[in-house]
């Protein structure tokens, strides 16, 4: 039965059946007359179409086999590897083809391209730009030809790829969500059809793709004749260069995108509407870099006070935040965790007094938006302060060895088991080389290897760091500006995030609730637009930040191993509001205390920023630092880069 259904594969959807992405369906078609110009890397999120077009693209190329390169994929499978028979027997060395070399002279089709591990990424687009591979295994070196045409696309929500991986694709298309009503019923309708009979599916838009082909392949036959005069060298030059782009590969690719679409058309020259409709496909994903970095220089002082602009009533957050428990809807934690109470406590005189005096100061500045600033330095974290951060911390974060089925091989271990994978062979054949006299050839060998001298590769992978800020965004820290640091800090670490393997969330708590503004990402971008966009203002829901960090990062434990979570909280410890209705400041703080418990019990990491400011200090946050059994440190004398200085401690 299974045999069956497997030779009766359903055929893929057509390329011209996917209703909408026209710039992307151009783009492929373009590369596919004009190879020169550069892969095409498709960018969306999930169920905008990406794996339709890349499989429907190479249906319709059809003169080229496709290869697709798997999500755990092993260097060996890419790259290839020696053929171990060969070696034991004595017979010339020969390499077994990876997938890179079984592409050559085929098309190459790469999913969830920024899910993969970063050699795997580098190795793809190191043999793209090449065409060759450079094999280096087990201290032998060898080169294999690797000329093919690349598709590839990535969810950008699920993490970013750095700028000059980007910059060897031709093209960077951003694909559009269906919006209008009329394209959401017609994708439902065809997918309908198809799934119901594929082959009739498939043969009603037969002619549609095969007109594509024919069309696509007399362009491609036209393409040497295609001119490209001075000025629209000169046009090109000067788009590439207002755009911000350094790297010639964007002149390049805007030139042979653009005699391409001169093919197309039927045109014996490129004109400079060819120029500029390609420039929206092979520029913005080249600018992106270019646009984080003037997006951070075009930080302004903080906003002025909302009590100014037109609309706020600061009596609405007032009445909003003081109302009594009694005055109030009772809201209960969600099954997400997210806490919606809107209680206030009301005693406790030694800390409600200078509540009370900040609170009047800080209600016209509810829900502004602070940016990052300057002005404060970090000191040096002491010794002992660096010793309880290792010792309790990520240690080693970064590495693991021997015991791992993926990495880089790093050297070969003699195993306390069978060998079930990964044997070393050259480290094989040198324990055994000494034995060869005395050991008994057996028929046909001309090299005899026993149990004893197997050697099993080690290997070492770096792991990445889950990092949870959860950050007080109530009226306290609006007051004293420090959420731009905190802001400026996590920006920082988002720079290095791809490199290290870390990912980064943020859970925000103010007015009665935490909320999860930035799921964990490798996305720059993402937690860019995130992070600029978030209000503070309101009364300090201590617990239910806490009670919401712990359920993230429990959940993101079990969907990933690999990952090594902590905690950076940030706040002034001065919890006054509760999730469970408490009125009393001294039962609330004592909640904040008991909600510390478990999230110590799991063993997870954490650093405290102490944000606490005035004459008054109570010291909250060293104290529930210390029933996190987190790192403490103050937050008084730190600037944006003090922040990020301050977690890249802790994770060593």
């Amino acid at each position: 039965m299974k045999a069956k259904e497997l030779m009766h594969a359903a055929p893929v959807y057509p390329f011209s059946a996917i209703v909408g992405q026209e710039r992307a369906k151009r783009a492929i078609l373009l590369y596919f007359i004009n190879p020169a110009s550069g892969g095409v890397l498709l960018s969306g999120s999930p169920g905008a179409g990406k794996s339709l077009l890349l499989r429907g693209a190479a249906a319709l190329l059809g003169t080229r086999r496709s290869i697709s390169v798997p999500a755990n994929v092993t260097a060996d499978r890419l790259l290839g590897a020696w053929d171990a028979a060969a070696i034991v027997q004595g017979r010339t060395m020969t390499h077994q083809p990876g997938l890179l070399a079984e592409a050559d002279g085929q098309l190459l089709l790469t999913d969830h391209l920024n899910l993969l591990p970063e050699t795997i990424i580098k190795e793809i687009v190191r043999a793209f730009s090449m065409g060759v591979i450079h094999l280096h295994r087990e201290g032998i070196s060898a080169v294999r030809s690797s000329r093919f045409m690349l598709l590839a696309a990535m969810d950008a929500e699920e993490g970013g790829i750095p700028s000059p991986i980007l910059d060897h694709f031709g093209y960077g298309i951003a694909l559009d969500t269906a919006e209008s009503l009329t394209s959401r019923v017609e994708i439902i309708r065809r997918q309908l059809q198809y799934e119901r009979d594929p082959d009739a599916f498939v043969h009603r838009y037969r002619a549609q793709d095969e007109a594509l082909r024919q069309r696509m392949e007399a362009a491609a036959r036209t393409l040497p004749r295609i001119k490209v005069g001075a000025s629209m060298l000169q046009l090109a030059a000067s788009i590439a260069k207002e755009a911000g782009i350094a790297s010639s590969r964007a002149e390049l690719a805007l030139i042979e995108g653009a005699r391409a679409a001169a093919a197309w058309d039927e045109r014996g020259e490129v004109t400079s509407s060819d120029i500029r409709e390609i420039a929206e496909c092979v520029l913005p994903h080249r600018m992106s870099a270019v646009a984080d970095e003037s997006r951070a220089a075009d930080h302004s002082p903080a906003a002025p006070d909302s009590a100014e602009q037109p609309g706020h009533s600061p009596e609405d957050d007032t009445s909003r935040d003081s109302r009594s428990p009694d005055g109030s809807p009772d809201h209960a934690a969600s099954g997400s965790g997210r806490m919606t109470t809107t209680s206030s406590p009301a005693s406790d005189p030694s800390a409600s007094r200078d509540e009370d005096e900040e609170g009047q100061r800080l209600s016209a500045s509810e829900d502004r938006i602070i940016l990052p600033d300057d002005g404060f330095r970090l000191q040096p974290l002491d010794y002992n302060l660096r010793r309880k951060m290792a010792d309790g911390g990520l240690g080693k974060r970064g590495r693991a060895h021997a015991n791992m089925n993926k990495g880089r091989v790093v050297g070969a271990v003699t195993p306390h088991r069978k060998v079930q994978a990964d044997v070393a062979f050259d480290a094989t054949i040198r324990a055994a080389a000494p034995f060869q006299t005395i050991r008994e050839k057996r028929d046909g060998l001309a090299f005899a290897i026993e149990p004893g001298d197997l050697r099993q590769k080690k290997k070492e992978s770096s792991v990445g760091a889950s990092l949870l800020f959860v950050v007080d965004a109530s009226g306290s820290m609006a007051a004293r500006k420090r959420m731009a640091a905190v802001k400026g800090g996590i920006l920082s670490l988002l720079q290095d995030a791809y490199v290290k393997r870390d990912r980064i969330g943020m859970i925000a708590f103010r007015k009665g609730e935490a909320e999860y503004v930035l799921p964990i990402t490798r996305s720059v971008d993402a937690a860019s637009k995130h992070l600029r966009d978030i209000p503070t203002g309101g009364k300090t829901p201590l617990t239910a930040g806490l009670v919401k960090a712990y359920q993230t990062l429990e959940l993101e434990k079990r969907r990933n191993n690999d990952t090594l979570p902590m905690i950076i909280l940030v706040t002034d410890g001065r919890a006054n509001e509760s999730p469970s209705g408490l009125t009393s400041y001294a039962d609330v703080w004592k909640e904040c205390l008991s909600a510390a418990e478990p999230i110590r019990a799991s063993g997870i990491p954490c650093l405290v920023l102490d944000t606490e400011q005035g004459f008054v200090k109570l010291g909250r946050s060293k104290e529930l630092a210390q029933a996190l059994g987190a790192a403490y440190r103050k937050l008084e004398n730190m600037d944006e880069e003090g922040v990020a200085t301050a977690v890249r401690l802790t994770k060593r």
